[in-house]
């Protein structure tokens, strides 16, 4: 018998890229700064002030 789903896929790079995010200053939770549509959004989560950062998310 043989294991079809035994085989390795080809590895490949991934592509990363710095990215203005708006990071919450109490919890965890972070949004990419494209997706926001206010100047100054509170934390969806725990309605904390966000901050705008940078941080390198994988792209690809």
């Amino acid at each position: 018998m043989s294991y079809f789903n035994n085989r390795r896929k080809p590895t490949s790079e991934h592509v990363y890229a710095d990215t203005v995010i708006w990071q919450c200053s109490r919890c965890n939770c972070w949004t990419r700064k494209e997706f926001v549509h206010v100047d100054e959004p509170s934390c969806p989560m725990c309605k904390g002030r966000m901050n705008q950062e940078a941080k390198l998310i994988r792209v690809e």
